[in-house]
């Protein structure tokens, strides 16, 4: 550390001394910054050109696909009975099409009033709703099969949120109207394998409760465990297992494997076993009153048993961790009834079909149902003209907004006089005038590029020249559909004559299509068979790739690039030179402290021989 002494023997100002002294020696080092923020500024200007070709390059892509010039329109002359839209592998022509059925979701709607209206409304208890005993209720629907256990203190409120959490599982949700005092019961789907299916072991449940009528009784059984999960759905199965287990559940000639790890807790075992292909055939899992692990089969458990066993080869027994190795089986009686959904019906040019939702593909047309028809609609499709159009003008657009900005890049004006401001400088000036002093220091930072005014000008070449390799008489150039180039100091801006090009689309639409999207078949020494499209393509792409190699990208390592070489070979410079106008300020202070030790010790010899004359 310098022991910086400031002058006091001397009087004089050191630290301006050194100051000034070591501003004349750091002016080389403000210009070697001063130099890499203008290559900075410099690469970040390429960097943006780039984006711009990008920007294009994805627009000009877009137009190389075929599909964009096979677009169709289709309307239907009874809309609000069934709409449609078209797709490019539509067929144009008119066609013929009814509704004989929508689909509908599945449904079950009590048949009179629960009763809750008169008493509390969704507190109501259950058992105030004539509910005889806690029970179970099992809910089916096209997802799967889920058990609650119900109880007669329960809420109405209660019932719902139980039944509705489930719903990911069921694909069954229930709502209750105070209002109407009615439940409604819903699939989330339509068609034919949508249902609401709804069995209890206690039959007030469906008949007093919900006011559903039950049909007769079905026997089944209910296989409970004997390991009781005492943190009810988080507890984990076996949380010091350290090898995965797979476990197997069968049932009528299905069997299913789930994973069961240290981190698996019951709750989502069971929601998987639900979700599964053994939930939809009826099975459910659920914790009973007791947190014990219990299914539900619908069927006699001698006729099909559940089949649950542990397939990992090791010391480990998932199945005695659920409390399966001797499960209890008792008889189970439950009352219960079904709704199902309903297919779309539809007939197509007299061909009868049938849907699962009123949203359907017939030939490439897309049509949504809205109900039942008596007489058949006519749906025409044509070439949609306008689209085709738009997706043209879209691209002239980009074209022209890309040449534009960068041809305002390549022209701007450049202040040599306007340096990058130094930290001395910027604290000398309002924020405003620094902002005008910068934008005059990166101005005409790359004008006149001549790496990018050479491919512009190859842009402007491409969409100038004919398509070669087309069929005689057919379309070859931009000016046969109505666009054109402007004047030569618009630099090669583009023009469309709606009109025309309409004219052309309409009735040339492969002619047009094959301007923009032809290929050479991979000639790489010429590009003339190429269409529009896929020339500026391959062009915007050489130019992306050389402009990366100059000025790299955001995520690019200096490293990697020519002009990053260049910062780094600055940032090398700026460090020694750094170093050394450091060591040359400590050598200064060094020299100042020599000095003013020195005087201090001439005057304290002064002082002392001042005082042996004064005695004297």
């Amino acid at each position: 550390m310098v022991n910086r002494i400031t002058g006091l023997a001397s009087g004089m100002d050191i630290d301006s001394m050194v100051k000034k002294l070591m501003d004349a020696n750091r002016i080389p080092l403000t210009r070697l910054n001063q130099q890499k923020t203008v290559l900075t500024w410099q690469r970040d200007a390429y960097r943006a050109v780039n984006t711009k070709i990008s920007d294009f390059r994805n627009v000009a892509f877009d137009m190389k696909l075929n599909s964009n010039f096979n677009s169709r329109k289709a309307t239907s002359d009874s809309d609000d009975s069934i709409s449609v839209s078209g797709t490019a592998t539509a067929t144009e022509g008119t066609y013929k099409i009814k509704v004989d059925q929508v689909a509908e979701t599945a449904k079950l709607t009590s048949s009179g009033a629960v009763g809750a209206k008169a008493l509390s409304g969704l507190d109501t208890k259950l058992g105030d709703l004539n509910l005889a005993a806690d029970t179970t209720l099992t809910i089916g629907g096209e997802k799967g099969t889920a058990t609650i256990v119900v109880k007669k203190t329960d809420s109405l409120d209660t019932l719902i949120k139980a039944i509705n959490n489930k719903s990911n599982t069921t694909g069954v949700k229930v709502s209750y109207d105070t209002t109407l005092d009615h439940f409604f019961f819903a699939s989330s789907g339509t068609g034919s394998n949508a249902k609401v299916d709804l069995k209890s072991e206690d039959g007030s449940l469906i008949s007093n409760v919900f006011k559903l009528t039950p049909g007769s009784p079905v026997a089944g059984s209910t296989v409970t465990g004997t390991q009781t999960f005492a943190d009810g759905a988080t507890t984990r199965v076996n949380k010091d297992l350290t090898t995965a287990q797979t476990l197997r559940i069968g049932y009528d000639g299905k069997t299913v494997d789930f994973t069961v790890d240290a981190t698996t807790q019951i709750g989502n075992l069971i929601d998987q076993i639900n979700n599964s292909d053994i939930g939809k055939k009826g099975v459910t899992a659920y914790l009973d009153a007791n947190n014990k692990l219990a299914f539900t089969n619908p069927t006699d458990q001698t006729v099909k048993p559940i089949m649950i066993t542990d397939q990992t080869s090791d010391a480990k027994d998932v199945v005695a961790n659920l409390g399966f190795t001797a499960p209890v089986t008792t008889p189970r009686s439950t009352a219960g009834l079904s709704g199902s959904g309903k297919d779309a019906i539809i007939e197509y040019n007299g061909v009868t079909g049938t849907y699962a939702t009123n949203t359907f593909s017939i030939n490439g047309l897309n049509f949504t149902a809205k109900k039942v028809m008596t007489t058949e609609a006519n749906i025409t499709v044509s070439q949609d003209t306008d689209a085709i159009y738009d997706k043209i003008k879209t691209f002239v657009d980009k074209y022209n907004e890309m040449i534009g900005s960068i041809n305002s890049t390549l022209d701007e004006k450049q202040y040599r006089d306007f340096t990058p401001l130094t930290d001395e400088q910027r604290s000398n000036m309002k924020e405003d005038e620094i902002k005008s002093w910068e934008a005059k220091a990166k101005s005409g930072l790359i004008r006149n590029d001549q790496m990018i005014s050479s491919a512009l000008n190859g842009f402007r070449l491409s969409l100038s020249s004919v398509v070669s390799g087309l069929p005689s008489g057919d379309i070859k150039q931009l000016s046969q559909i109505g666009i054109t180039t402007g004047t030569y100091a618009e630099k090669g801006k583009l023009y469309i004559d709606p009109t025309a090009l309409k004219k052309a689309i309409s009735e040339h639409p492969d002619e047009v299509s094959a301007l923009f999207t032809a290929t050479d078949g991979g000639n790489k020494t010429s590009n003339t068979g190429d269409g529009l499209a896929t020339r500026l393509v391959e062009q915007a792409d050489n130019l992306m790739a050389s402009l990366k190699t100059k000025a790299g990208t955001a995520s690019s390592v200096d490293s990697t690039y020519t002009m990053g070489k260049r910062i780094g070979e600055f940032d090398k410079r700026i460090s020694a030179m750094s170093t050394m106008l450091d060591d040359m300020e400590t050598k200064y202070y060094n020299q100042f402290s020599a000095m003013e030790t020195y005087i201090n010790q001439m005057n304290a010899q002064s002082a002392y021989l001042s005082q042996q004359f004064g005695t004297s």
